[in-house]
């Protein structure tokens, strides 16, 4: 059992509050908007939503007590293994770390929801304690923070459908360089996304989009396997450790559960 075993508990039953916008009169914003399309109100609306510094400051607090309430989890798992505290303590100070922290906690800032919150605490708690057998030591949890922000929910459920179609080939051929035991599943793969009701053209722009991120590989292709018109992507390694890591956290990576 991994120190994240328990990760979702603390955020789902703790008093967290997201901060929701306060009402104020339309004359403290002079929009200079034609309302004949975009509502003045509602431009205004999203406008204060992500501009506003209480609000700035309320999702800043959000994040941070998030963390807290995860770290304070972890830390009443390992509460019999001084030495592996101590080794967590020491990483958690390092520069890296901190940096991580820091730029999750501009994320935050930034963010819409509460769901990608808890991504950016799941990526920092889970990177920290080896939640992942996939995690590559030397990742630098900054960066894949800042990719996670910008990845949404659909390519979420993308990077999870690959993770499950080639399942066997992952646990038969871990060092993922078996073209052929991914090959063999293009077939399952088209189905899968026939029946996720994403568009084939629209899946193979997402798969792409995820390789940007480093977070999948296309499959060298196989004649045997592959039809002319097929393509086939599996996850890569970073795309692997980045699902354990949110995985981890039901409450926040519903679409990624929803996927599998």
């Amino acid at each position: 059992m991994n120190d994240l075993s328990r990760f979702d508990d603390p955020l789902e039953n703790s008093e967290l509050v997201w901060p929701e916008e306060e009402d104020n009169e339309l004359g403290e914003l002079a929009l200079g908007v034609v309302a004949s399309l975009f509502p003045p109100a509602a431009v205004f609306k999203a406008f204060k939503d992500r501009f506003d510094q209480r609000n700035r400051e309320g999702r800043s607090k959000y994040f941070y007590k998030a963390l807290v309430l995860i770290l304070r989890a972890v830390e009443r798992g390992l509460a019999t293994n001084t030495a592996r505290l101590a080794e967590l303590q020491q990483t958690i100070e390092s520069r890296e770390y901190k940096e991580a922290i820091a730029t999750a906690a501009e994320e935050s800032i930034r963010s819409a929801s509460k769901r990608k919150v808890h991504e950016f605490v799941a990526v920092i708690a889970g990177s920290l304690t080896g939640s992942s057998s996939w995690a590559d030591r030397s990742e630098d949890v900054a960066a894949m923070i800042r990719d996670i922000a910008q990845l949404r929910e659909k390519d979420l459920k993308v990077l999870a459908i690959l993770k499950t179609v080639h399942a066997v080939a992952i646990e038969s051929a871990p060092d993922l360089y078996e073209p052929d035991a991914f090959s063999r599943e293009t077939a399952t793969l088209m189905r899968k996304v026939s029946e996720s009701g994403i568009h084939s053209d629209e899946f193979l722009s997402m798969c792409e989009r995820l390789r940007g991120f480093g977070l999948a590989a296309e499959v060298l292709r196989s004649t045997s396997q592959m039809a002319p018109h097929d393509y086939c992507y599996r996850p890569t390694r970073r795309g692997l450790a980045v699902l354990d890591y949110l995985e981890a956290v039901s409450y926040g990576s519903g679409a990624v559960s929803a996927a599998t």
